[in-house]
């Protein structure tokens, strides 16, 4: 199977998308609190999530959705885990470095996706 990889990467951004829809209220936490409507944006998040995941299976808009996803992550490191990592938190540091290796996985398979319909 060509680019295996691609689609192991997509399997938990996938299962993550549907957990946001689950666990939608659960998650609000995680928002920051100057983000108004925190549970809108874990479900807009968990469609997002979904959205890359099924492109990457299905082979369409590959470059566009691994692209976007990997924008979607940076924030997720900018606004979530950059300010409890930079003040210490080892959960926090942890899940910024998890989010780094994610965000390098969506560019890895943009960069190896052709623009496709």
């Amino acid at each position: 199977m060509k680019n295996i990889g691609k689609y192991i990467y997509a399997l938990p951004i996938l299962i993550s998308g549907i957990f946001h829809l689950l666990k939608g209220p659960d998650m609000a936490g995680m928002v920051p609190s100057y983000i108004p409507f925190p549970v809108v944006w874990v479900y807009v998040t968990g469609v997002a999530l979904i959205a890359a995941a099924v492109s990457i299976y299905i082979n369409k808009k590959t470059k566009l959705a691994a692209t976007l996803l990997a924008v979607l992550i940076g924030i997720f490191i900018v606004l979530v885990h950059f300010p409890g990592a930079s003040a210490g938190n080892q959960m926090s540091i942890g899940m910024l470095l998890k989010d780094l290796g994610l965000l390098g996985g969506a560019l890895v398979i943009a960069g190896i996706s052709k623009d496709n319909t």
